[in-house]
């Protein structure tokens, strides 16, 4: 898949579908000569001036020309894998070093390269891996700095994907700083596209947003201290006229979990400059002699068939090679959660009570939320004392009772945050992010743990894993529910704070990777107030993530279908509740395009209320891991163009379908065809609407027809198609 040419100085990615070529220039700059669908062949990029000489495709210098120029090519225009700083290229770069003169310059230029198999391991961080990859390093040098940078490029056999990262070494002997130290640039010849991103906040996260790339700069970041429900590292560039089903589309996603930024920038001469990683706003990090630092990494997904393509290649590649979860494949139990149905009140006769009526739902794992631990009998206390609260609930008396009814059994846990009123904050305050306990920030009643302090880390692991080893759980949802304001650590000297936002990331993973290596079995979900921290560096160790605290249709119809672009329905956590926006059934069969379950009081439910739940439940069971977990989604209707929304899922072996039509405005009696995608063309394909049987050619073309009625508010149809 990587091939060079070494008279061309031209280094080759292709998997046969996609491909990607990089020119080693004269001045020893990396030059992007083509990224797009694959040609297979690359000898075109050279051409014979005489014979044993080659030219490329690139940037040259007009005679007599000075400004601008460096070395015999068009500095501050070329399109290059890593632009220089402090010199003639003022575009942007992702890299930005200072040495110890106070110098901004940083040029890069290439030493070496190597070719090998397999994805590179990132010390600290979550990382890609599978089989079927192959990386590209190259070694770049500024000699006057001396700092050496690595430059990894992974492409995969079977997947429409290039991965990018760098790695830093001080091999001199003065300490520099890193001022700048993103993941990727991405230089293309043009720049008329849409920039498409996903903001939002608490409860109506990754609204869907299409911009315009314009002249100048452009931003979508994070500053929050988490990638955030406010901007999603997840974004994607599309032709003007591209649809779910044509034109090229190219996706960008980072394996992170803090502040991130991606950054397009347009110039005079209309090329497009992409930087994307971590973000630098009061980023410095202090790299000593022989230290390394490492960047995330950035995945793009090339799509020349439009969005959906793009993001059938994501959920592939977030399911293959970025979960590592080992049962993540097998059958995930329909869940229960106790929050919505009591909050804090609860005993233990009314949490045994929950698990008998869940029980009657067709619940597999009941989950006891937050107030089982320390004093915590409201928000004001008791983050940080991992102790179950013996006073207020019998634990193994509940966790018995699950197993009684064979059910498996999760908790809830918080462990980046601690409230005033907690043992651990009394015995620690200096375990608090800020300088003094007048100058930190309280955001519903916590303060947020140094978890940039690995003492820190420490207690909070010894806590956890002292409770697992007397409770042993199934399942773990690990909560996150304030954003980071001072980020300011007593265990660091002044002149290293710009570190502290990195480092909070890594005592993230730090903690989470312990324990997911200490306990294999424990399947953790992710959760950050909803979707505060839906990224892929959380996905690397939890297998799903909670999507959004809001699970009324009005709101969760949108933010369902735009995670889903970017991120595959097996991690998109998805709950029916007690909200009187719907029905039951239509907001099960919400959930069932997630990873379904319930949250609510279960004593309240009537007779008719649990049939239709215990109806999608029966769908869930029959047909969700192969169907919806497993299998190919297609958007067919987005609910941002529209007054409905409709996906459909199919098995890998074409053999079934599950089609969710959902409104959203009342409309009148109207035509609604709704042509399917994916199915195989000869078979037959009976279906629940109306009991037909018609060919996937049938369905493709002339579709299921809905339009024999009127549609209210949140009307749905949940369809199954079985091959006859």
């Amino acid at each position: 898949m990587i091939r060079y040419n070494k008279q061309a100085r031209i280094l080759a990615l292709d998997n046969g579908s996609i491909g990607y070529a990089i020119y080693i220039n004269d001045a020893g700059y990396l030059e992007t000569v083509y990224f797009g669908k694959s040609l297979g062949d690359y000898s075109d990029f050279t051409c014979a001036r005489k014979a044993g000489e080659y030219a490329t495709p690139r940037y040259s210098v007009a005679e007599g020309r000075d400004v601008g120029y460096r070395d015999g090519f068009k500095a501050d225009c070329a399109p290059l894998e890593i632009s220089p700083h402090g010199l003639t290229d003022k575009r942007g770069a992702p890299v930005i070093i200072r040495g110890e003169d106070g110098s901004f310059i940083t040029d890069l230029r290439y030493r070496s390269h190597r070719r090998y198999k397999g994805a590179p391991e990132i010390p600290g961080l979550p990382h890609a891996h599978g089989e079927g990859c192959e990386t590209a390093q190259f070694v770049l040098e500024d000699r006057a700095l001396k700092v050496r940078a690595h430059l990894y490029i992974s492409i995969f056999a079977d997947k429409d994907v290039i991965v990018k990262s760098f790695s830093f070494e001080n091999y001199g002997k003065k300490r520099v700083k890193l001022a700048r130290a993103m993941s990727m640039q991405l230089d293309l010849p043009r720049a008329d596209y849409d920039l498409v991103h996903f903001g939002g906040r608490w409860s109506k996260e990754r609204d869907y947003n299409c911009n315009p790339v314009v002249d100048g700069v452009q931003e979508v970041s994070s500053n929050l201290g988490r990638s955030s429900a406010e901007e999603n590292p997840f974004v994607f560039i599309k032709e003007k006229k591209a649809s779910f089903d044509s034109g090229e589309v190219i996706g960008f996603n980072l394996i992170y979990s803090g502040n991130f930024k991606f950054r397009t920038f347009v110039g005079p001469f209309r090329g497009l400059h992409i930087t994307y990683g971590i973000n630098d706003e009061d980023f410095e990090w202090a790299l000593a002699p022989g230290a390394n630092f490492y960047t995330p990494q950035a995945v793009i997904a090339y799509s020349a068939e439009g969005i959906d393509k793009m993001s059938q290649t994501f959920h592939r590649f977030i399911r293959e090679n970025a979960m590592t979860y080992v049962h993540d494949r097998e059958y995930k139990p329909v869940l229960f959660n106790s929050w919505e149905g009591c909050y804090f009140n609860f005993d233990t006769d009314l949490i045994l009570s929950y698990i008998d009526d869940a029980c009657k739902l067709g619940t597999e794992l009941f989950v006891l939320d937050d107030g089982w631990f320390g004093a915590r009998n409201s928000d004001r206390a008791g983050l940080g004392d991992w102790q179950v609260n013996k006073s207020k609930i019998d634990l193994h008396r509940v966790m018995a009772h699950c197993r009684e009814r064979g059910l498996r059994f999760g908790i809830w846990f918080e462990p980046e945050m601690v409230n005033p009123d907690s043992d651990l904050f009394r015995a620690h305050p200096e375990y608090t992010l800020g300088w003094g306990l007048d100058e930190i920030s309280l955001s519903r009643n916590q303060f947020h743990l140094d978890f940039a302090n690995p003492a820190v880390v420490d207690n909070i692991y010894s806590q956890i894993k002292a409770f697992l080893e007397e409770y042993k759980v199934d399942y773990i949802k690990w909560d996150y529910n304030r954003t980071v304001a001072e980020h300011i650590s007593r265990a660091y000297p002044a002149d290293r704070q710009g570190e502290i936002y990195h480092r909070l990331v890594l005592g993230y993973y730090s903690l989470i990777g312990r324990l997911t290596r200490d306990y294999p079995d424990i399947m953790i979900e992710g959760c950050a107030s909803g979707g505060g921290r839906f990224d892929m560096g959380t996905l690397y160790y939890c297998p799903q993530i909670w999507c959004s605290d809001e699970s009324d249709p009005a709101q969760r119809i949108d933010i369902q279908f735009n995670t889903s672009l970017g991120y595959p329905l097996s991690c998109i956590g998805s709950h029916v509740n007690d909200s009187k926006m719907a029905s039951y059934s239509a907001k099960a069969a919400l959930a069932l395009f997630g990873t379904y379950g319930y949250e609510m009081n279960p004593n309240l439910l009537t007779e008719g209320e649990i049939a239709e739940l215990s109806a999608t439940a029966e769908i869930y069971r029959a047909h969700h891991n192969a169907v919806i977990e497993n299998g190919t989604l297609y958007h067919i209707c987005a609910p941002y163009e529209g007054n409905y929304m409709c996906m459909q899922c199919v098995s890998s072996d074409k053999s079934a379908s599950v089609v969710l039509f959902m409104n959203k405005l009342k409309e009148l009696e109207r035509y609604r065809f709704i042509r399917l995608k994916g199915l195989s063309a000869k078979k037959r394909y009976r279906n629940t609407l109306d009991g037909a049987v018609h060919t996937g050619d049938y369905y493709m073309n002339v579709g299921l027809n809905i339009s024999d009625t009127w549609l209210t508010e949140f009307n749905h149809r949940l369809i199954v198609l079985t091959e006859e």
